[in-house]
């Protein structure tokens, strides 16, 4: 079984994605890791659990400010306000992390060919990167960067100086999807109905594309006494998915119709 901890704080939306983290990129004490965008510190604080140190970038700094408790709470772990596909952003960090992980963010990012060269900027030679988002067709994707083909992911991988690149589509195996279906998403689907808000006139429809912009944001000072309970049962229903063996099955070879609705899944290296 995947060793997925019980984290209390934050409050977090069905976090199902870190299984596929914790299945796919290897973490241990020795390792030093940084995640690129980190909502809503989920991620970030279960694997500052696994890690020796690990550094969460994030653009919005609302969001960092109101994140910063987790700092105390995890002695390892530290948020940065920053830009990483911005010229000299990331100086300070350049090399510092042997593992990179970024979940459902290239998606929101207007220069994907700069995300990748701040991927091989922040990792050292042979530091492994882990890199999943929703690939969306166009009619109906919520964030501003998709591909549609595979191909030209990789060139942009390949052309940061990355290494031993595998493009994949990922899914949930049968059994697992059972569960997330019946535990997570019916819950979560009919909690969004009771805490529906109707937009305001004149609100903006577009989607948000920070996470401060997002309603969970909004909501989560409010959930904070809330997490431990919201967390445990996630916990459970993470346990239950994994209680099947691996729960995402993993297509390295997808055509094209596949590649441009799905969640791609990069992993890779750092060159020597």
């Amino acid at each position: 079984m995947t060793r997925i901890d019980y984290v209390a704080q934050p409050p977090t939306s069905f976090p199902f994605r870190d299984l596929l983290v914790l299945e796919r990129l290897g973490v241990g004490p020795d390792d030093d890791v940084c995640e690129i965008g980190v909502g809503s510190g989920a991620t970030t604080a279960r694997l500052a659990r696994l890690c020796a140190s690990i550094t969460g970038f994030e653009i919005s700094a609302p969001t960092l400010d109101a994140l910063r408790y987790l700092e105390r709470r995890h002695a390892n772990l530290r948020f940065v306000v920053a830009d990483v596909t911005a010229p000299d952003a990331l100086v300070p960090y350049a090399g510092a992390f042997t593992t990179l992980v970024s979940c459902d963010t290239l998606e929101h990012v207007v220069d994907p060919a700069a995300f990748f060269r701040a991927v091989a900027t922040l990792l050292r030679p042979g530091g492994k990167l882990l890199v999943t988002f929703p690939n969306e067709p166009r009619e109906r994707m919520h964030g501003i960067t998709r591909f549609d083909r595979a191909a030209d992911l990789r060139a942009l991988v390949e052309g940061a100086g990355l290494v031993d690149v595998e493009i994949a589509v990922t899914r949930l195996a049968p059994a697992p999807a059972r569960v997330a279906d019946s535990l997570g998403w019916k819950p979560l689907a009919l909690a969004r109905r009771v805490l529906h808000r109707a937009p305001a006139a004149g609100e903006a429809a577009a989607a948000p594309q920070k996470f401060d912009e997002t309603r969970f944001f909004q909501r989560m000072r409010r959930l904070r006494p809330l997490a431990p309970g919201i967390n445990l049962y996630w916990w459970g229903v993470l346990r239950a998915m994994d209680a099947f063996g691996p729960c995402f099955e993993v297509d390295a070879s997808p055509d094209e119709a596949t590649f441009r609705d799905a969640q791609v899944l990069v992993t890779g290296h750092r060159g020597a």
